[in-house]
């Protein structure tokens, strides 16, 4: 990729220009890739790599630079094999044809890939960038096939699945003949380090389950000043490497709040506690129904932290500031929004 410069020396008392060209293919691999990961939406770095061939080279899809989640558009069924999502780092609707969507449900939030869900008993793992698919044992839900987390397993690798009802929870690892299921599971659920954080509705004491054991390893009461006159919903999310616990509720004026938690296990000898917070920092919470995704807004041009993301009835894109208390609603082209996605090409 050529570009034209003009270079102006002197000859005795006569000024001489002269066209040059420089070859941006020719720049350091390492600095290609610096800029590579700069690139803040998957599109740009697709781009990216098709300048030519050293290009390239120097942006592996393997090493791909850090994504905001999209949002699809709607949560019904997708009967058309295309699919739309809003990518609001770069105010972009991205439309893809994805064949393998065609009459399936799409649940997440999700990294890489999305749960597919058939009425015939069939289920698989979609990534609707690159049509690849990844069949799973059925697993019927009373209440929903909604997921809890579906990305990267710290443990073992590879991709993991956690779909939870009500009192149990079901996990499946590729290439496992079938689902695990946990006893003694809640209704809104982290995962995080070999650990499952579920908080239980009825008694309001968070179950945290070894994944190596499966078995629970301790609970923790709720907060002292919860008011249980309250009404609202939890949710608990991994932030940063902390565990959150966020209270959603509406005040007097219908205005949405968030109160947040974080987990504090003080000097290891006392039994961890919640302890209030107003701040966390750099994250950036993008939430769904019973659990998010946490993302660090200093990697991200134009973001800033302190902050979720969330849909509210579904049909409005929110923002929630935690520092001063409000939300605001942010522009969207969809009129009924879905589930947050990591885009990935691998």
């Amino acid at each position: 990729m050529p570009k034209r410069k003009t270079k102006i020396f002197t000859k005795g008392k006569t000024k001489i220009s002269t066209n040059v060209e420089r070859n941006w293919s020719e720049l350091p691999q390492e600095i290609l890739h610096l800029f590579s990961k700069k690139l803040p939406d998957v599109s740009d770095f697709i781009r990216f790599r098709a300048v030519c061939k050293r290009w390239q080279l120097s942006a592996p899809v393997t090493d791909p630079p850090p994504q905001i989640p999209w949002l699809l558009e709607g949560r019904h069924q997708c009967e058309n094999s295309i699919l739309r999502f809003y990518c609001l780092s770069s105010d972009k609707v991205h439309t893809i044809k994805c064949p393998r969507s065609r009459g399936a449900w799409l649940e997440g939030p999700a990294c890489h890939y999305l749960l597919a869900c058939h009425i015939s008993p069939k289920m698989y793992l979609l990534n609707p960038l690159t049509n690849d698919l990844i069949d799973i044992p059925f697993f019927s839900v009373d209440g929903g096939d909604r997921p809890d987390y579906i990305g990267p397993d710290p443990i073992e690798g590879g991709d993991i699945v956690i779909i939870r009802s009500f009192n149990t929870m079901a996990f499946w690892r590729p290439k496992a003949d079938n689902w695990v299921n946990v006893n003694g599971v809640g209704d809104s659920n982290a995962y995080y380090m070999g650990q499952y954080f579920s908080h239980d509705d009825e008694t309001g004491f968070m179950n945290v389950i070894d994944f190596a054991t499966k078995k629970l390893a301790y609970q923790v009461a709720p907060p002292k000043d919860t008011d249980p006159f309250l009404e609202g919903s939890i949710i608990i999310v991994e932030s940063g490497g902390k565990i959150l616990r966020l209270f959603r509720h509406y005040t007097y004026d219908e205005q949405l709040h968030f109160d947040i938690y974080c987990l504090y296990f003080g000097d290891g000898e006392g039994k961890p506690s919640w302890v209030k917070i107003t701040d966390i920092g750099d994250q950036m919470i993008f939430l769904e129904y019973s659990g998010g995704l946490s993302f660090c807004a200093n990697n991200f041009s134009g973001f800033k932290g302190n902050c979720i993301y969330f849909v509210k009835y579904e049909r409005y894109l929110c923002r929630y500031d935690i520092g001063d208390g409000t939300h605001e609603v942010l522009p969207c082209p969809f009129d009924l929004m879905g589930t947050w996605f990591v885009p990935s090409l691998v």
